[in-house]
């Protein structure tokens, strides 16, 4: 059984009732768009030998009553309300993301109790029924602090992806399970412990637990006080030509840049750069950079400030030198500018 089969029923749950608005659930010999579509008649949740989940139940909605498909094939999720065609249901399991590529199939009755789901131009899946597991222990994961959590069935080391951190999950079981945690603090901050419903649990990381009672386990977190953002070694002015620029922390570990170019003594581009340094390679590659065109009036107050892009990229290397190399894809000179860093002054 898949170790998040309760976890993934109850999302095809919340799909449906997400994709078809306030919904009411009722059986098809209850309502009478149902007995409209008599021919179909199967309905509950079915599992194939791969442990692919797909549940089918009518929806009875004021805009579209009809048979809901919901399906979990590996890692794909989706499903909508079906059209009934003859004696299959059809529809598209994309319906619910209108930016996503449709993903077209058929389902039909097969065999005694079956249901055989065909892809338009790809596979087909056979399912039978399947009895959904009732939850009996409920456990949240959650976080205290500055981190990021993940878990594993088994003893496997759950991968954390800081670009997309978990800090919070659920896991509803229907009988005792080893699951494996794992915690680990964003910049700036350190992992400290494990609790279990507020008591001290582990200070390792990673830890496996045997889940046999519903519980609340937190990864607890604290700031650094010996953490610096790297950035911090590069902060202060720099000049290049007529452009002038600012390099200051941003957070724990960003850098924001703002980049000002003079076309005349009223008007100036100004580019304002927020990127995450490669302390390795001291470079900044950035995206999201906005450009705006800023006018004065004679007395330098600021008149107006347009933006004229806000999807700028490039990136920023800083040199042993002192100096750092920025290069813009936008750009309209075609060459890279070189920065130099000028000292402060006494005044």
């Amino acid at each position: 059984m898949k170790k998040t089969i309760c976890l993934l029923l109850a999302a095809l749950m919340l799909l449906a009732l997400a994709a078809c608005g306030s919904a009411k659930q009722e059986s098809a010999s209850e309502t009478p768009a149902a007995e409209t579509a008599a021919e179909w008649t199967r309905e509950g949740y079915f599992q194939d030998e791969n442990e692919n989940v797909l549940s089918v139940t009518w929806m009875d909605d004021i805009d579209e009553p009809g048979w809901y498909v919901g399906v979990a094939l590996g890692d794909f999720w989706g499903g909508c309300t079906f059209t009934q065609e003859g004696s299959t249901l059809r529809g598209d399991l994309n319906a619910w993301d209108e930016s996503a590529e449709p993903f077209l199939v058929t389902l039909s009755e097969e065999g005694a109790d079956g249901l055989l789901l065909t892809v338009d131009g790809g596979e087909s899946y056979h399912f039978t029924p399947f009895e959904v597991p009732t939850a009996t222990i409920f456990v949240n994961i959650n976080i205290e602090g500055w981190g990021m959590i993940g878990y594993e069935e088994g003893e496997t080391v759950p991968e954390l992806d800081p670009e997309w951190p978990f800090q919070s999950a659920v896991l509803n079981l229907p009988e005792p399970a080893v699951y494996t945690f794992a915690a680990a603090p964003t910049a700036g901050n350190l992992f400290v412990k494990w609790t279990k419903d507020g008591d001290d649990f582990s200070t390792e990381p990673v830890v496996t637990v045997l889940l046999k009672e519903s519980a609340d386990y937190v990864a607890v977190f604290e700031e650094d006080p010996d953490w610096q953002n790297p950035v911090m070694n590069f902060v202060g002015e720099y000049q290049c030509e007529r452009a002038h620029a600012t390099v200051e922390c941003f957070g724990n570990e960003d850098a924001w840049i703002t980049i000002e170019w003079g076309g005349s003594a009223w008007e100036l581009a100004r580019w304002d750069i927020v990127g995450r340094l490669d302390t390795d390679t001291l470079t900044i590659e950035y995206a999201n950079c906005t450009k705006s065109i800023v006018t004065y009036d004679d007395s330098g107050e600021v008149v107006s400030q347009e933006p004229e892009y806000e999807d700028g990229s490039g990136s920023i290397v800083f040199n042993n030198d002192g100096t750092f190399t920025w290069h813009e894809d936008q750009s309209a000179n075609g060459y890279d500018m070189v920065f130099e860093w000028v000292p402060v002054s006494e005044e």
